[in-house]
């Protein structure tokens, strides 16, 4: 399993600031949920949420991290 950031409406993959990719497999990885998240606070990303990406994408799991993507995951 991979911890990632994820653009909730693009749905690009976090590289680098001001970089983002379609290919999960180059997407920066983080140890923890937690620090994915303080990443994106500190950093103040927009559109963001945190994705636990698994081998099947069908068992990914997506936490909404700005208010955007918490509006997205509602409707």
């Amino acid at each position: 399993m991979k911890v990632l950031i994820q653009n909730c409406f693009s749905h690009k993959y976090f590289v680098s600031l001001g970089e983002w990719t379609d290919n999960p497999d180059t997407a920066r990885s983080f140890q923890t949920t937690e620090k994915a998240i303080a990443f994106c606070m500190e950093h103040r990303i927009p559109e963001a949420q945190v994705v636990l990406k698994f081998e099947y994408d069908r068992y990914d799991i997506k936490v909404p991290v700005s208010k955007e993507c918490e509006e997205v995951r509602r409707n």
